[in-house]
């Protein structure tokens, strides 16, 4: 009788023919590498998922030196106005007393 085999890569120790994270599947060659680890759900397609990309490089580590070297000065400012006026409009919608994930 063969035995299930189970991923290594994260908690979730998924059965190797059904991964959910990206970081199992790149392991075991179902990903390439740099693509979509979203721990254990599809990665959004546009501004979103985008955002989620940088969130998740920034908030692991992996982005490091001047990080908005790729934006001339006046795409930083836009950057800088485009993600304020998000973060204003979200507080503005959040329920009394929440702070996300890390305050």
């Amino acid at each position: 009788m063969s035995q299930q085999q189970h991923c290594d890569q994260c908690e979730n120790q998924c059965p190797i023919d059904a991964l959910k994270c990206g970081k199992g599947r790149k392991h075991f060659g179902l990903e390439p590498a740099g693509g979509g680890e979203g721990h254990g759900r599809e990665m959004p397609q546009g501004p979103i998922g985008l955002l989620m990309q940088c969130g998740h490089m920034l908030h692991h580590g992996g982005a490091e030196g001047n990080l908005l070297a790729a934006l001339n000065e006046q795409e930083q400012a836009e950057l800088e106005r485009l993600l304020g006026k998000l973060v204003a409009d979200w507080k503005a919608k959040a329920p009394a007393g929440h702070h996300g994930h890390h305050k």
